[in-house]
């Protein structure tokens, strides 16, 4: 009896301390804001709408999961410390029996289990004991409970909103049963009737161009097919999940159509999906793989035909199949007489009858003359419909540079006039425009120089730079989608790798099967380059822009500047 009353005053004790530790941690959740309630499973189940009841038995089981109780959850807070000094007397007599000798040690306990969180049925106090004696796992009679939505320990009230919400919005759309393998929680609430409305907005036009009423079960397929899924490969492979790590894929596709939305109001004019993802990527701070880089893949999927036969595509064989590798391009007007030879550019470089060309004239630092501006629209106009092409002049206001960038952003493909490119002085290139879009952008861009010309001679200068590896890759698009006679040429400057980048480069337009001669000089390499432009009567350049963003790449850079200070033809510069 002495032990007995011992072990029941050390008992006591324990309590207290107990109860002294849960105050402490409330007021420090009340100060951080951070929730301690121990979770209702009635309240939870409900939300959740559980089903089925399976049992699973006498398991032993994690403390660390236990997140609730079915009906003492104001007992306890979430660490199972006691909250009600009424209680001292249970608590102690509960753990005098299971740790004086010859007791009962821990008896099992009741949970019910919702995913991978437990619920306390029956032990509620040998759970908060256990916990404090310090053990990690306690015996316990497991009967699981179905629900539509897995729940997990570290769960927040937060949480179990959106969990909520989506277990209502999968009663609404069935699409855990359509479409079984595949997860469309957000993290946002209120957002799934948004989703519903994408749903619902997807069957009605599937109606109206099939003119037939369409099945729910069949719009939702297709919805997934050609619009969710498709912009979910965009995030997967751009890397948006790793830049918003607490986001879900469901997020960002809400996200990117939201911004693509916007855009497309703003501007009048169509935005890909994909451009719409690396502009908002970009307009966050984010740095992702854009979409519209030309990687080898990239350029292969683009032809989308056999690689035997790739040299006899030409553009009166093209099929509907095949993709166009610019569909959007933008053309910057200086609203001089000159600036038109850039959108004459743009339109023998594009041979899309479905794209479109957009013209963008920025007005900077003063009022917007309207009268001038209709007087630009009606002559961009007129040149766009001489041409038989589709077109939009658009017009900003502010830092030209910016705004050139930005719009790029939109487009695959930026054409310019360059009346004036960087000198040779290093502060002179730190100050250009010109230096600073091929800095940022990441797009190609087309120079149009001094003569407009129909790009079907081209020279790659190629030095094995990843940038100049996309010219190769466009190059190889150019020879083998239109036909254009290519050479190539490097520079022997006595690197260790320039001879394994020239068998690359060879390896790769033998694999495409394009027609090819090559050069590998040694000397200058402005020089070599213009003189093999004039040698081989070119009539496009195609190289690598700066081959580094920072300070120290611009001051180096001077290659690029030097060639195109003394070309007289359009050089296309790869970003």
């Amino acid at each position: 009896m002495v032990d007995d009353r011992s072990t029941f005053q050390s008992a006591l004790e324990d309590f207290h301390r107990a109860r002294s530790k849960a105050a402490l941690q409330h007021f420090w959740a009340n100060i951080t804001g951070k929730s301690l309630d121990l979770l209702p499973f009635d309240e939870i189940s409900e939300k959740l709408h559980a089903s089925a009841k399976t049992e699973k038995g006498l398991q032993e089981i994690p403390l660390k999961s236990i997140i609730g109780s079915v009906g003492r959850y104001y007992d306890f807070d979430r660490n199972f410390l006691p909250l009600r000094d009424s209680d001292v007397a249970r608590w102690a007599t509960v753990k005098t029996a299971m740790v004086k000798p010859g007791g009962t040690g821990v008896p099992p306990i009741s949970v019910y289990q919702v995913g991978e969180a437990y619920f306390v049925l029956d032990g509620n106090h040998r759970v908060s004991i256990a916990k404090q004696m310090g053990m990690d796992e306690i015996e316990a009679y497991v009967t699981e409970i179905k629900t539509r939505v897995p729940l997990t320990p570290d769960v927040s009230p937060e949480e179990l909103i959106l969990k909520q919400e989506y277990v209502s919005f999968l009663e609404k759309t069935k699409l855990d049963q359509i479409l079984p393998d595949f997860d469309f929680t957000l993290t946002f609430p209120g957002l799934y009737d948004l989703l519903i409305e994408h749903i619902r907005v997807h069957r009605h036009y599937m109606g109206i161009e099939q003119e037939r009423e369409i099945p729910y079960e069949e719009s939702v397929k297709h919805w997934f097919e050609y619009i969710y899924q498709p912009v979910a490969e965009i995030i997967k492979e751009s890397g948006l999940l790793f830049e918003f790590k607490d986001q879900t894929i469901t997020d960002l596709y809400l996200w990117i159509l939201d911004h693509q939305s916007i855009l497309e109001r703003e501007l009048g004019i169509q935005i890909r999906a994909e451009l719409a993802a690396d502009h908002m990527a970009l307009q966050e701070g984010k740095n992702v793989q854009g979409q519209a880089k030309r990687g080898e893949q990239h350029i292969e999927d683009m032809l989308d035909v056999n690689l035997q036969t790739i040299e006899s595509v030409s553009l009166s064989n093209t099929s509907q199949r095949i993709n166009f590798l610019f569909k959007h391009i933008l053309v910057a007007l200086n609203g001089q007489e000159s600036g038109w030879d850039a959108l004459e550019q743009a339109i023998r470089i594009n041979r899309n009858k479905e794209g479109e060309i957009r013209g963008l004239h920025v007005v900077e630092g003063a009022e917007i003359d309207s009268e001038y501006i209709e007087a630009l629209t009606n002559q961009f106009n007129t040149r766009i419909q001489n041409a038989g092409q589709l077109g939009k002049l658009l017009v900003a206001k502010g830092e030209i540079t910016k705004l050139v960038n930005d719009y790029s952003l939109l487009n695959d493909l930026l054409v310019l006039k360059l009346i004036y490119p960087p000198a040779g002085n290093i502060f002179d290139r730190l100050s250009s425009g010109f230096s600073a879009l091929l800095r940022k952008s990441r797009r190609p861009i087309l120079v149009v120089r001094d003569d407009v010309t129909d790009l079907d001679k081209i020279l790659l200068a190629y030095d094995g730079s990843q940038k100049s590896k996309e010219a190769l890759f466009l190059s190889a698009y150019f020879a083998a989608r239109y036909g254009s006679a290519l050479n190539v040429i490097s520079i022997d400057d006595g690197s260790a790798d320039i001879e394994l980048q020239v068998s690359y480069a060879k390896s790769y337009l033998n694999k495409m099967n394009i027609q090819y001669q090559y050069l590998f000089e040694k000397g200058d390499v402005t020089t070599l380059v213009i003189k093999a432009v004039e040698m081989l009567s070119t009539n496009l350049l195609l190289l690598g822009g700066y081959s580094s963003t920072s300070l120290l790449g611009v001051v180096f850079s001077s290659s690029v500047d030097s060639i195109i200070r003394n070309l007289k033809i359009p050089a296309l510069i790869c970003q």
